[in-house]
């Protein structure tokens, strides 16, 4: 790979981890750029979830504040969504190269569509805060098998699972839309930890542009917390849409 090609991968993952723990769908942002730096698309899309953990670790740990008193939520829902990120991985793996290139605009399209109906589910959220919040309540098993399940399209691709949480949460689940973000964080990380024990044994990895990507999502993972709070959740959400829409139009395309 060419000195620019790590470059561009670099300046994706930082960004990447940033958008991942504002709003999710950092997987638009380094999937791309690691096709245009000459990976293939299974290749990619494997390293690109190994790569980065880091940003998810980032985003979990800026909200640890809003995660000292969901605990309990936490630790009844996170083991579904790690069998979950197990299943996604092994399914990955097995996925031939030829049959997941051909799949993938359709996933980035999806992931499109979910970054769109952002907006309706933020107002199902605030509107469900309103009044006092439930901090004991965990979801019962609709929002474990729905951890599950998400936790499987999340280890396989990836993006648009923050939406995903972030619908469930906000329609079982009584509480501020700071604490539903900061649990989609955490569980976000069990996903992706969990899958990257399959896929970090896959010979697809590559460990050059792992190493670059843990330290790019890091930083902008814990970025990401403050960028959070303070930018406008439609420009974040504009900015992934259009982006999403044009790589997985190009790929059908081209």
């Amino acid at each position: 790979m060419e000195p620019g090609g790590f470059l561009l991968i670099a300046l994706a993952s930082m960004g990447a981890g940033a958008i991942n723990a504002a709003a999710g769908g950092g997987t638009l942002i380094t999937f791309p750029a690691m096709l245009a730096a000459g990976m293939t698309p299974l290749a990619a899309n494997i390293t690109s979830s190994v790569g980065l953990l880091a940003g998810s670790l980032g985003g979990a740990w800026s909200y640890r504040a809003e995660l000292r008193s969901r605990r309990r939520r936490f630790l009844a829902n996170a083991p579904f969504a790690a069998v979950g990120g197990l299943v996604g991985a092994a399914l990955l793996l097995l996925t031939p190269s030829d049959s997941f290139t051909a799949i993938v605009p359709w996933l980035v399209l999806t992931a499109a569509c979910l970054f769109a109906l952002q907006p309706l589910v933020t107002r199902i959220v605030r509107r469900n805060a309103e009044g006092e919040p439930d901090p004991e309540a965990t979801g019962g098993w609709p929002v474990r098998l729905a951890f599950l399940a998400i936790g499987v399209y999340g280890s396989y691709f990836g993006a648009g699972i923050g939406v995903m949480m972030l619908a469930v949460l906000g329609v079982v689940i009584h509480d501020s839309l700071q604490h539903h973000n900061a649990l989609k964080n955490l569980t976000a990380l069990v996903v992706n930890g969990s899958g990257v024990l399959i896929l970090a044994f896959s010979p697809l990895v590559h460990w050059g542009v792992v190493a670059i990507m843990l330290a790019g999502s890091l930083v902008g993972g814990v970025a990401g917390g403050w960028l959070s709070r303070r930018v406008p959740s439609w420009a974040l959400r504009a900015l992934v849409i259009g982006f999403a829409l044009w790589v997985g139009l190009s790929m059908l395309l081209g």
